[in-house]
């Protein structure tokens, strides 16, 4: 019911347009609906004692109101202090975050095919994900190609622009490791560029140090990649390619991201449909990484690394 007040006022005045409206308490039942099953529109119209076209509208007109009225009041760092916290009790000190890209099927025209056309052969928009420590979406950007670099994306992102200006976590609170300043993080996979914010894992032959680093990190940034199947195993309509125009695509996902979040806040399980071990299936069925962008490495980014990496390597060593 909180979900239909809140969308209430925007969806009765989309309502007015129609000869016989359908109550917002329906209204929002269908976009919910279509969002969590892999269902044609002409399935929950016979479900729902509507018409195809009107199923298809009404989903449409759901997910734009979810992203329009809720994306700043659920998608957002909270509590910051307690995120860092968190994560810095699963062995990463200073983190605020996981960072990863998701692959998401999308239908596009004909002559645009070849624009969206990633490695894999199948056509998607890239979904950047953030998020904190138990999985809740921070921060994300959606609808670029599924062709672009996970480091192109980043660098277009407000994410990226924030962390850079050192604004995104309020007050920037900056600790020393090893004679190094090392400020708020995320850490993210091997596509994305290092920068004094962004720590990847190293690549390459590893010393025993890298490696331990890279074992804490990973274990670290594993909170992504289970948040992006716990997304797709909620949000069923992400499974498949989205039978949307591209113009949706952007606030379906972004309702869809929302949404999980509602569910983590509410402490919704994920439907016993998919195990634990689908959900990790879901989470890495992603391209390989990508190799980062050599004109995005950033000297004070190697020189946090080599500071946790020489910290952790300490930590783990002592009696």
């Amino acid at each position: 019911m909180w979900l239909v007040d809140v969308l209430r006022d925007t969806l009765q005045r989309q309502c007015t347009v129609m000869r016989e409206p359908v109550s917002v308490e329906e209204r929002v039942a269908v976009g919910v609906w279509w969002m969590a099953n892999i269902m044609s529109y002409r399935t929950i119209g016979q479900l729902f004692g509507l018409a195809r076209s009107t199923v298809a509208g009404i989903a449409m007109e759901v997910t734009r109101a979810i992203s329009e009225q809720l994306h700043h009041r659920l998608v957002a760092l909270r509590n910051p202090d307690r995120v860092m916290r968190a994560f810095a009790a699963k062995g990463f000190p200073q983190c605020v975050g996981a960072m990863d890209g998701c692959h998401i099927r999308v239908r596009v025209p004909v002559p645009l095919a070849h624009l969206y056309m990633n490695r894999k052969n199948y056509t998607s928009v890239l979904l950047q994900g953030t998020v904190d420590n138990v999985g809740r979406f921070v921060d994300i950007v959606v609808g670029q190609s599924g062709q672009s670099h996970d480091a192109h994306v980043l660098m277009r992102s407000n994410i990226m622009a924030r962390m850079e200006a050192g604004v995104y976590v309020p007050g920037n609170p900056t600790r020393t490791f090893e004679g190094v300043p090392v400020p708020p993080l995320i850490v993210a996979d091997a596509a994305y560029p290092l920068r004094r914010w962004l720590i990847p894992p190293y690549k390459g032959h590893l010393n025993a140090q890298q490696a331990h680093f890279n074992k804490v990190q990973g274990r670290v940034r594993n909170v992504v990649e289970r948040a992006f199947g716990r997304l797709k195993a909620r949000w069923r309509c992400l499974l498949l390619e989205l039978p949307v125009e591209l113009r949706n695509v952007s606030p379906v996902v972004a309702a869809c991201c929302i949404l999980h979040n509602l569910c983590e806040d509410r402490g919704h399980a994920v439907p016993e449909v998919c195990t634990e071990q689908e959900l990790r299936a879901l989470a890495e069925a992603e391209l390989a990484p990508l190799e980062p962008d050599p004109r995005t490495a950033d000297a004070a980014g190697e020189r946090v690394r080599e500071a946790l990496k020489t910290w952790l390597w300490r930590r783990a060593r002592r009696p």
